[in-house]
């Protein structure tokens, strides 16, 4: 652990200027899609750098009441509860590679699969469209406590070094932005990268409302948690993704796409009559009803194949 600020210190210095590029490409990318193409969604990207202001804003005065709340601090916490340290060698760093795929695969399935946490990361897939500010737009909830949680924390508590988690973490961000470059402005697919990394293809196709696709690619940097579980869906030509969520949003209010979740869940908790219904709202997946047809991902994908078995699964 003493080498933790020696062998994490480049990357929090390079981090910001990352960013900053991803932001300044986002720019470029709106001015192009939107004075060239005539695609660019405005009110979509107002809504996230109204999103983004919050988030900062929510930032701060948590950092001010609480003090600063990252992957990497929660990291050192994690460390310091664990029992063993898998260390910084060669197999360490595999191990902790593996550990963090895999940890942000299953955060990322619990975050589609436990209504309560739908809440917080459908602002995320609630616009029509994809680009670089998507990639930004998120839950402040979801950012500054939930996945300095599970991937700051957790991979820590199972050994994983901090510092490999702080690496992670930066091409986890770095990365995973990329994957939001806009269908409109980079259409072709990247080659040999597709047989084994998270490329936009695939994330088009985790972003999509199309029933075939819902609930796939769940993973930001390699296909390796998605293969090992099932989820690996590439994008099929022959069906293109819409994008967004299944409900009416509307994409241009900060409110509705940021809250709006949550406003449907405190209805639906009114309503509930026993624990079953109040905990069944709360913890299965999005569309659980207690009695009648199920709207779930894995329920209408279930009636489309039955229905339609030799078809492409389409789009609702």
């Amino acid at each position: 652990m003493q080498n933790l600020t020696a062998d994490t210190l480049p990357l929090t210095g390079l981090l910001p200027l990352f960013l900053l590029a991803l932001l300044i490409y986002g720019v470029a990318e709106f001015i192009y899609a939107h004075f060239r193409l005539g695609s660019a969604k405005t009110g979509e990207y107002s809504m996230s750098l109204k999103g983004l202001g919050f988030t900062a804003l929510v930032g701060a005065l948590a950092e001010l009441l609480i003090g600063p709340v990252s992957k990497l601090l929660l990291a050192i916490w994690g460390a310091r509860l664990s029992p063993f340290e898998a260390g910084l060698g060669p197999a360490a760093w595999i191990y902790g590679f593996f550990i963090y795929e895999m940890c942000y695969w299953l955060q990322h399935w619990l975050a589609h699969k436990v209504r309560l946490l739908w809440c917080l990361h459908s602002p995320h897939h609630a616009p029509r469209s994809i680009n670089m500010f998507v990639g930004f737009n998120h839950s402040f909830l979801e950012i500054l406590f939930y996945m300095p949680l599970t991937l700051g924390f957790i991979p820590a508590l199972l050994g994983v070094h901090p510092a490999i988690i702080a690496v992670m973490t930066f091409i986890d961000i770095v990365w995973g932005n990329t994957l939001h470059i806009s269908d409109k402005v980079v259409t072709r697919r990247w080659g040999f990268l597709e047989h084994f990394m998270q490329t936009p293809s695939y994330h088009r196709v985790h972003h999509a409302r199309n029933i075939r696709y819902m609930d796939t690619n769940y993973n930001s940097i390699t296909l390796l948690g998605d293969w090992l579980m099932g989820t690996l869906q590439p994008l099929d030509d022959r069906e293109p993704v819409q994008f967004g969520i299944t409900r009416k949003v509307n994409t241009a209010s900060f409110w509705d796409v940021h809250f709006g979740e949550f406003k449907l869940l405190w209805q639906d908790l009114r309503h509930a009559r026993r624990p079953r219904e109040y905990f069944g709202y709360l913890f299965r997946p999005p569309g659980w009803t207690p009695q009648g047809e199920q709207q779930t991902a894995a329920a209408r994908k279930f009636r489309a194949l039955t229905e339609n078995p030799h078809d492409p699964v389409q789009g609702s």
